[in-house]
């Protein structure tokens, strides 16, 4: 679990890492219904992530330094050390990110799921992101909380990275982002829905070949 504001901070932690795993962008304002509850599970993620997950909480450091130049507001006394937030480093980011994939945010409590890229020119690689609305998907009861999607979305993804490693034969260029979400998934949800159907929802299940409307022809 890594606190970051910027794309070039998570750009040099994976250079850091070196290694071919998944990464979970995590979209969480502390102002938003439940962002309190989610916020206290930073330093579980951290934990539990391991080597398989690089899970980076968008707008906050932890950096003190950082936070009282660029006007970063504490926000928990629940986590290890200090933790800070900022509406600015939020939004500076998610707009970044919705220009360069054709993404858009939906303002919610949000996950975006991609891989690292440790031996490219790009060390992020969003070819076959996809993008989960969380609360709207609790609230459809696609999944049952935000702590049960973590905990099957990192079991899966140690899954899918350790069977890679261990096939000799395979070229180990790309996980399968959708199926490792279709394992977590199957594994929170809330009520019996058909998998199909959750993932045709775009208002929760956004992958990368999908590009917003054009607001402009609204």
């Amino acid at each position: 679990m890594f606190a970051v504001n910027t794309y070039e901070e998570i750009e040099k932690n994976e250079r850091q890492l070196n290694d071919r795993h998944i990464i979970v962008l995590l979209f969480v304002r502390p102002s938003l219904r439940g962002a309190q509850e989610i916020i206290n599970e930073f330093d579980y993620l951290k934990y539990n992530a391991g080597r398989y997950c690089s899970v980076y909480a968008v707008g906050y450091t932890n950096d003190a330094q950082v936070a009282k130049e660029a006007g970063f507001r504490a926000i928990s006394e629940n986590l290890e050390g200090d933790w800070y937030f900022s509406e600015k480093a939020f939004s500076d980011f998610k707009n970044a990110l919705e220009a360069r994939l054709g993404w858009r945010y939906s303002g919610e409590v949000e996950i975006v799921v991609l891989q690292s890229n440790p031996d490219g020119a790009k060390i992020l690689n969003f070819q076959n992101y996809v993008a989960l609305d969380v609360n709207y998907g609790i609230q459809r009861g696609y999944i049952a909380s935000f702590p049960r999607l973590m905990e099957a979305l990192l079991y899966s993804a140690r899954s899918e990275v350790t069977a890679a490693e261990a096939d000799t034969n395979a070229s180990f260029s790309r996980f399968s982002i959708r199926n490792i979400l279709l394992t977590a998934i199957e594994g929170c949800k809330k009520i019996p829905s058909p998998i199909k159907s959750i993932l045709g929802d775009r208002l929760f299940y956004w992958p990368s070949f999908y590009k917003a409307p054009d607001p402009s022809l609204e």
